[in-house]
This record gives structure tokens, C-alpha cells and sequence, in this order.
């Protein structure tokens, strides 16, 4: 064998180093933006997400549900990490993102683009699966320049640790999710101490404790099947730790 092909050879076997397409655990996916994708100890890992550098990774297909676990993702000032549904040319649709505000704090955005009308959403915060909070009508206000409408609904200093998307009845719900044992600092609280935004921070003024947010369009325009991807800006990289897609 020539010693180029030899190194070549010997390169592909070391290491999986994440080639488009990529399979993890079960679930076909390939790198989106800066991203660079690997195998590593049973996780999935995307890694050069350094600075203003931005990426994740795509599902393959169009599914109705996608699922993904992850080891708690530090969010640096500035940063983002969350999950969209994109169109037919990646812009997004749908989307929930956690961003870096400063000081070990993130805001908790949803958005939808603003072909699809949506003006406001409702915003469900649950706990072990019940339902302690809602917000039937969340204003979104529109961004200058990027047709997208995006509102915070709330802001904590806890790390996500999973991330959601659920297609029923045509719309797409996004949801922000934490998981890990309690902490009693934080009032035993196992999931995100979550700070309402005004005016809804009258009713919890010492924070609300949730493990699930769960946002959902309300009217406009039904939303157009899309694929998934999950994405990170400065973050340097952050692991998956399970993937599923129905």
C-alpha cells in the first residue's frame, strides 16, 4: 500500500471524526455552521464553538419529536445554546435558546419567524411532569432585520441540560429542559430557578422552580414540517449524551 494511502488508512481507524453523515444512537446527523462533530466515550460531541464561532448539528429527516440529553452546557456572556426547527433554507421557523446575559446568567427566548404571524405564545413551566405555571399570551416582540419575533421567558442562572421539539396538530412546541439532584441552596429546587419577567414576576417573586419550559405559538399561520437542529454560539463545544428522534 503507498505510504499516503498507509496514513490515510490508519487516520479513518484512530478516530471517528465525525465525517458528514454521522450516526448516534441510532439517529443519523451532520455538523451545521462551525461546528466539528465526534464520537467520544458514548457521547456525541460538537467542538470549535469558540468565541463568536456558532454550529451544532442537523437531524436527518423530518421527524415530530427529537429528544436530546446533554451534559450541562455553560453559557458565557453573549453565548446561546438551543434547539430550531429550520425551513427549507435553514432559516429558522421555530426556536427556544438559552443566551448568556452576563454574570452566570442566561434569558430563556423563544422565537418564530414572522411569515408565520405569530404575535404571541403560551409558555407552560412544569415540574416532574405538572404543570405549576403558565403564561397563555407572551408577547413577541419583532427583531429589526431578522423577520423573527423573540420574547424571554425568564431568566436563571442553572445550566440546561436537555432540550426538546414536539410537532402536534401542526404546530411545533420548543422546550428548555434541566435535569440533577437538588440543591439546597436554591431552595431544593432540581431543576432551573427560574425569574418570571414582568409582569408575571409579581405573582413568584423569589423565582419559580421548573424543569421543563414549554413553549407554543399561539394563531397565526400553521408551521411548515422542518428539520431540526440543535445549535450552540461561544460555547467552545458541549456533548450529547442521547439522542432520539420519532
Amino acid at each position: 500500500m503507498p505510504r499516503l494511502a498507509l496514513l490515510l488508512a490508519l487516520a479513518l481507524v484512530a478516530c471517528d471524526t465525525g465525517a458528514d453523515p454521522l450516526v448516534f444512537s441510532g439517529v443519523e446527523v451532520e455538523a451545521r455552521g462551525d461546528a466539528q462533530l465526534a464520537v467520544e466515550g458514548g457521547a456525541l460531541v460538537a467542538s470549535g464553538l469558540d468565541g463568536t464561532r456558532s454550529g451544532g448539528f442537523r437531524v436527518a429527516g423530518t421527524p415530530d419529536r427529537v429528544d436530546v440529553a446533554l451534559d450541562p452546557v455553560a453559557i458565557p456572556d453573549g453565548g446561546r445554546f438551543g434547539i430550531e426547527v429550520e425551513g427549507t433554507g435553514d432559516e429558522p421557523l421555530a426556536a427556544i435558546y438559552n443566551e448568556g446575559t452576563g454574570g452566570g446568567r442566561f434569558e430563556v427566548r423563544a422565537s418564530f419567524a414572522d411569515v408565520l404571524g405569530v404575535e404571541t405564545v403560551t409558555v407552560r413551566y412544569r415540574r416532574a411532569g405538572r404543570v405549576v405555571f403558565v403564561i397563555e399570551a407572551l408577547d413577541l416582540a419583532p427583531v429589526a432585520g431578522r423577520r423573527r419575533g423573540r420574547a424571554s421567558a425568564g431568566s436563571s442562572d442553572d445550566d440546561p441540560e436537555s432540550a426538546h421539539v414536539i410537532r402536534e396538530n401542526g404546530r411545533y412546541i420548543v422546550v428548555s429542559d434541566k435535569e440533577g439532584s437538588a440543591d439546597g441552596g436554591r431552595r431544593g429546587c432540581s431543576g432551573f430557578l427560574l425569574r418570571l419577567p414582568a409582569p408575571f414576576d409579581v405573582d413568584l417573586p423569589d423565582g419559580l422552580c421548573t424543569d421543563w419550559i414549554e413553549v407554543e405559538p399561539n394563531g397565526g399561520a400553521a408551521i411548515p414540517v422542518g428539520r431540526v437542529a440543535v445549535t450552540a454560539r461561544g460555547v467552545g463545544s458541549f456533548r450529547v449524551t442521547g439522542l432520539s428522534a420519532d
